[in-house]
């Protein structure tokens, strides 16, 4: 009796067998988690049109509307007053925007993502004005149509304006290198 007792307390159940398995499971998925760069999220628009727009602007009357730049490429960056990241690209959307005026290669147009119109405005005078047109998106519904889910979100639209890229996070000359050629622009 005393036998039959030991081997069955060394004998190893079929629970216990899965119970290992699946912590072993979980180990190696948080392992090739932690290998991922979290902040890469695909975007669902590269490759497709882009979506239309039509929103007042920031600044003076007017709108800007998505049929002004039909037919050249398209630099379009989502920025807010209450991004602290937005203020580190400033620099590099003002010299951008300055090249798009003198050159006329392509156009570039900021939305002011979900922000009170006199604290972005109060950002751009603080900060410097941009040399191009920013509208104002306050309810989100224009980051919700290209899928923004952060600041600042920059998309990179060709002449036949197809998304042909995205970039979350402040630009930089490494980065415009990297994405004016896929609008058919030299970095």
């Amino acid at each position: 009796m005393m036998q039959d007792h030991v081997t069955r307390s060394r004998r190893i159940r079929p629970w216990k067998l899965a119970l290992v398995g699946a912590m072993g499971l979980t180990m190696a998925m948080l392992a090739l988690g932690l290998t991922r760069d979290a902040s890469v999220v695909p975007s669902a628009l590269v490759g497709r049109a882009m979506p239309a727009f039509d929103l007042p602007l920031l600044e003076g009357e007017g709108w800007l509307a998505s049929a002004q730049v039909e037919g050249r490429p398209v630099v379009l960056n989502f920025w807010a007053s209450w991004c602290g990241t937005c203020r580190e690209e400033h620099p590099e959307l003002v010299r951008l925007g300055l090249r798009a005026q003198a050159k006329g290669e392509f156009a570039i147009a900021g939305i002011n993502y979900r922000d009170d119109p006199e604290r972005a405005l109060h950002f751009l005078r603080r900060e410097g004005q941009f040399p191009y047109a920013s509208a104002m998106d306050p309810r989100g519904r224009m980051g919700i149509d290209y899928g923004v889910y952060g600041m600042p979100e920059t998309f990179f639209i060709d002449a036949s304006g197809v998304v042909r890229g995205r970039h979350p996070g402040p630009l930089t000359p490494a980065v415009l290198a990297r994405m004016l050629p896929l609008i058919g622009v030299e970095p």
